[in-house]
């Protein structure tokens, strides 16, 4: 009777400690709290701002933050064109890069990019600045990373090539892990929010790493 007392007081004893291990030692290697996969990046061949080939293939293996501008851009695009460049500078390690793509292509051809990045201080070493045809560049942002794009044209038929639209585009950054997938979404408006992309950035890499 003892005996069978015993194991009876045991066995939850047992499950428990179980449980516990499972829990709490067992450490998942597939995913980071907060970045569930979202979708597949889409499939692009584009140019970056040295003339060279830059397609989805170059964001495989690396962690990747992707933003959009325009060089052009009087308001929002500098703007998010320092953000990229503080975020760079904090995250210095070379599985990590970053990728501006034009909205505005028919403007910004690859020496316009090139002027833009050189504007900012860019380290091209590990920051890339894409251009391409426009139908390619609408449907890989749009439909690719579903970042919104409008385009207006002005009724103003004096005004000069680069101003003849009204662009209108989403100020998220999107964050890439190294198997090419997209992992998260993230505007900044504040530091917090910088560290909290910093920190996103950081724990892909630990995931790449593991």
């Amino acid at each position: 009777m003892l005996k069978h007392l015993k194991w009876i007081l045991l066995v939850p004893v047992i499950v428990l400690g179980a449980m516990w291990v499972f829990i709490f030692v067992q450490k998942p290697k597939t995913s980071v709290p907060g970045l569930a996969p979202i979708a597949p990046i889409p499939h692009f061949e584009f140019q970056n701002q040295a003339g060279k080939p830059f397609s989805d293939q170059n964001l495989l293996g690396k962690v990747t933050l992707v933003n959009f501008i325009f060089t052009h851009c009087p308001t929002v695009c500098p703007l998010l064109t320092e953000k990229m460049k503080n975020i760079s500078q904090a995250m210095t390690q070379p599985e990590v890069q970053f990728v501006s793509i034009t909205v505005d292509p028919e403007n910004d051809s690859p020496e316009q990019l090139q002027k833009y990045a050189e504007r900012f201080g860019a380290d091209l070493s590990r920051w890339n600045f894409l251009t391409g045809p426009l139908e390619e560049i609408s449907k890989t942002i749009i439909s690719g990373f579903k970042i919104s794009l409008i385009r207006d044209k002005k009724k103003n038929k004096k005004a000069a090539p680069e101003d003849l639209f009204d662009i209108t585009h989403g100020e998220h950054f999107v964050l890439v892990d190294a198997k090419g997938m997209i992992r998260g979404y993230q505007m900044i408006q504040n530091e917090e929010d910088q560290a909290l992309l910093i920190t996103k950035l950081q724990q892909l890499l630990t995931e790449k790493n593991d």
